[in-house]
């Protein structure tokens, strides 16, 4: 994404149908305008998005599986610090040595002070049309 990009929203359905699973209770975000910043120790990851509630990152070269709980820093404007996070999903589901998970799906346990404020203050009051 480019700075120029529009923030876009996911929004979840309104009553998930539970066979389809779905527990996200905030919409996802992700574009420049609300960037978050995370960092594992090894420098900063890509975030594909994010809410309230956890986040997507992309290439973390961590060998993490479900239920590993990872501390690090996050930053979004004036709010950074250490966090803690439960990882819910890796993708792939499966330890290759040779190819570390692409994607690591978190849930934020505990948030730098102000973080949540502003995640908030960050977030479009109506969701964008996603193409």
């Amino acid at each position: 994404m480019t700075p120029d990009t529009p923030t876009e929203i996911d929004t979840p359905p309104e009553t998930p149908p539970p066979a389809e699973g779905e527990k996200r209770v905030h919409p996802r975000i992700r574009g420049a305008a609300t960037a978050l910043r995370v960092d594992l120790g090894a420098g900063p990851v890509d975030v594909h998005d994010w809410s309230y509630g956890g986040a997507r990152l992309h290439g973390t070269a961590l060998a993490l599986d479900v239920g590993d709980f990872v501390t690090g820093t996050l930053t979004m404007g004036t709010a950074t610090g250490p966090f803690i996070a439960h990882v819910v999903r890796v993708d792939p589901p499966y330890f290759d040595p040779q190819r570390p998970p692409d994607t690591l799906s978190l849930r934020w346990l505990d948030l730098p002070p102000g973080m949540l404020e502003q995640m908030i203050a960050a977030t479009p009051s109506k969701p964008l049309a996603t193409p």
